[in-house]
């Protein structure tokens, strides 16, 4: 085929686009002209101040006063905020208002870009009145933190293009400084005075007062047990702990915490139940008079406190029996206390990037010394910990006592009989063969479990029969071997467990037993050891021991103060979340593992926050829990 043949057939399919091109740019120039002749004939030739005017009187009346913090209703606990109005226009939901904001017309971006430039402007912004604005700028409004119960951690939104920079002045300078002024003081105050719990010798419910540590909670008529979330509401949260409130506000400064009736702290203990363990947790107050409130009998759905982990946590429990979780208490023992607030010493442990406040045992420790001793006559010498020790013995004629030490006694030899290693067991029988120990330590085990059996058959806290005593004790004292060490200790827990039930057994029990038993709840105490050896220079260790032969060692006293259970205060600082909200929130409750009866949390240290204008108004369902360690 020809050139010119091809050419010809397609040149009209190379014509058209061309000719379509040709026509669009015809057009673009046009509308740009247009465009360009439009703005210069209304462009106002004294920008600025000037066009902030119009801008602002253009605004709907409802816009202007929703701008002024004098004109608008303040709502109790909410601030206004550049990230609410900014996530509005980007059309995001906020938690701050819902209400929307009237439509605004668009700013033109030439009247944008001036108002870029702010030294192009600075003399005449500086010279617009802003009657309903203070001096706060973009640049001040705090950005959102990521915390529990705001779970997206949103960052600061960028403004919109259209957002006319009065509207953007207006919402970042309505945060009222007089809000800030009456909450910064208050979280001071209570952070330098915190208050502890100062527990007591058990008498009986009604005996005790209206403060302490489980057992069953005492309140009025129609008391409602809180649950959990799941079907049908989920299960019966653990009772921990009830405060009377009289003594309570007389402990605190701030004027924060109710004045009358009862404050509860109720929570989910079940460690395996995720989200449900760390937001499970309910603080209640009933107000008004106390008179005539009676126990509150626990459902019949408890669960188990501690659920699958306390088998082996709880005192007189094992894991180690058939149907070990149906013997675990449903209810805490119960510690009367009362409400002590002290003075936390000069905050000069804080942090010194953030200035913020953490509990620092070392710091503090004579000071909460000072706190446990205050009020009580006690002419009981500093304990010394090289004394000797009591050796194996039957303590008193009624051990076992009660069906609870019974538990102890048989869970020890439980645990012991599964993890006592070979050589030892050869040490204790060395004329048996190992297939001899082998058996005769199976026979135990099982004799150890229907022993468990037995103390399961009646409430902890049930007496038991003499001769029943005499039998069981024959038996133990007949495999002292397993359990002879520590002993004295093991003696201890089934008295602390039997003041956690109201035993009945009680009066049989030696009165110097009891208060040893109750050193164990002192938050801190004081005692005398040998002095110890100085690592730090060489031959430290040798040098020690000759002059421990030599009888030369000084007595040195120490002060056990680990970090009570308390509210206000400053809160411990374990890798957690707390330093994120201690500049706006009170600690309300901090629960550090083992520092209760029976609070196991492990390394946990449990924290409950609350900011003050919720405490004060009583809102006790916007606590927040930040869980460090788990």
């Amino acid at each position: 085929m020809h050139f010119e043949t091809l050419l010809a057939i397609i040149a009209p399919g190379l014509l058209a686009p061309l000719l379509l091109m040709a026509g669009g740019f015809l057009l673009a120039v046009g509308g740009a002209t247009f465009v360009f002749w439009r703005r210069k004939k209304t462009a106002n030739p004294e920008s600025g101040v000037a066009e902030f005017e119009v801008v602002e009187d253009a605004l709907p009346d409802e816009t202007k006063s929703a701008f002024s913090p004098e004109s608008a209703p303040v709502q109790a606990g909410r601030r206004r905020s550049l990230v609410a109005d900014a996530e509005r226009q980007e059309g995001t939901p906020s938690g701050e208002f819902q209400t929307a904001e009237p439509e605004k017309e668009p700013v033109p971006a030439a009247e944008l870009a001036e108002a870029e430039e702010p030294e192009a402007h600075e003399a005449e912004i500086e010279e617009a009145e802003f009657t309903d604005c203070d001096e706060a700028t973009v640049e001040n409004v705090p950005e959102p933190h990521g915390i529990e119960g705001n779970p997206d951690e949103t960052s600061e939104p960028e403004l919109a293009e259209e957002v006319t920079p009065v509207v953007v002045a207006a919402v970042a300078t309505s945060k009222s400084p007089d809000d800030e002024d009456s909450i910064a003081p208050t979280i001071t105050a209570a952070r330098m005075r915190p208050i502890v719990f100062r527990q007591f010798l058990p008498k009986s419910p009604a005996d005790d007062g209206l403060s302490f540590y489980g057992g069953k909670p005492i309140g009025p008529e129609g008391f409602e047990w809180p649950r959990g979330r799941g079907a049908e509401g989920g299960q019966p949260l653990t009772f921990i702990m009830q405060w009377d409130c009289t003594q309570l506000s007389q402990q605190d400064e701030t004027g924060l915490l109710p004045e009358d009736g009862v404050l509860y702290c109720f929570l989910n203990l079940d460690w395996g139940n995720g989200e449900e363990f760390i937001e499970g947790h309910r603080f209640i107050h009933h107000s008004g008079p106390t008179d005539g409130w009676t126990e509150i009998d626990t459902p019949e759905d408890a669960p188990p406190v501690f659920g699958p982990e306390g088998a082996w946590q709880m005192s007189g429990c094992s894991n180690q029996v058939d149907n070990a979780e149906d013997f675990v208490p449903r209810l805490m023992p119960r510690f009367p206390f009362e409400p002590i607030a002290f003075e936390y010493p000069s905050p000069q442990f804080a942090d010194e990037e953030s200035e913020q406040l953490f509990w620092t045992e070392d710091h503090c420790a004579e000071a909460v010394l000072a706190a446990q001793q205050s009020g009580i006559e006690d002419d009981a010498d500093i304990r010394d910990l090289d004394a000797p020790k009591p050796g194996f013995a039957r303590p008193f004629p009624s051990f076992p006592h009660d069906f609870g030490a019974i538990r102890v006694l048989a869970a020890k030899m439980i645990e012991q009989l599964q993890r006592t290693d070979r050589s030892t067991v050869k040490k204790a029988y060395p004329d048996l063969s190992d297939e001899d120990r082998k058996q005769q330590f199976e026979s135990w085990l099982e004799e150890a479990k229907e022993l468990y059996n037995l103390g399961c058959q009646r409430p902890l806290g049930h007496s038991v029969e003499q001769e029943i005593s005499d039998d069981i004790w024959q038996w133990v004292e007949a495999r002292k071997t397993m359990i002879e060490l520590g002993f004295y200790q093991l003696v201890e827990e089934s008295i602390d467990l039997s003041l956690g039930v109201g035993s009945e057994a009680l009066p049989g029990v030696p009165h110097e037993l009891i208060e040893d038993t109750m050193r164990k709840h002192a938050f801190a105490s004081e005692y005398i050891t040998d002095e110890y050896p100085d690592h730090s220079k060489p031959g430290g260790w040798d040098e020690w021991q000759e002059r421990k032969k030599a009888g030369e060692l000084k007595r040195v006293r120490h002060v056990h103060a680990p970090t009570p259970e308390h509210m206000f205060g400053p809160p411990s600082f374990v890798q957690g979340y707390v330093e994120g909200m201690v500049d706006d929130h009170l600690l309300l409750l901090e629960l550090p593992g083992y520092s209760g009866p029976e609070h196991h949390f492990g390394e946990g240290v449990l924290q409950y926050l609350i900011k003050p204008e919720d405490l004060a108004a009583g809102r006790f369902d916007q606590v927040k829990s930040v869980l460090s360690g788990y």
